[in-house]
């Protein structure tokens, strides 16, 4: 019966029924990790320009949990020095489950953020915005 209870209640921990921002709760679950792609000098780790000219922010999420989880889904916003925002993407893992312990890629892509835009970006924010548990 313990056993039973310990599982239900962590479901419900896991699911949101806990207290707190949700932000909270998806990094107690998955760990976000931005690659060095390499490919531009002078641009930021896991920055790159596709060939259709869209900036393109490439990186890993890890589930850090103890339970299965489906597909996370990820933003990203780009912002200039000033702080303004100048694109924004969004991206999911490909594997439908995500077992405790393993990565998978992400990759970002600003379809807004093209051209002259792609020098203004100074800053960049990805975080987790859906990392629900595998069924």
């Amino acid at each position: 019966m313990n056993i039973a209870l310990t599982y239900v209640l962590a479901a419900l921990v896991l699911l949101g029924g806990c207290a707190g921002p949700a932000q909270a709760q998806w990094e107690d679950k998955v760990k976000v990790e931005i690659e060095s792609v390499g490919l531009h000098p002078g641009m930021e780790p896991g920055m790159y320009v596709c060939a259709l000219g869209h900036l393109h922010i490439k990186g890993t999420v890890q589930n850090v949990s103890r339970v299965a989880l489906g597909r996370v889904e990820v933003r990203g916003k780009a912002f200039d020095a000033d702080g303004k925002l100048l694109g924004a993407a969004a991206a999911s893992t490909k594997p439908p489950v995500l077992n405790p312990g393993a990565k998978a890629d992400i990759n970002l892509e600003f379809l807004t953020v093209t051209g002259p835009l792609i020098e203004q970006v100074k800053k960049h924010e990805v975080t987790v915005v859906k990392a629900p548990v595998s069924q």
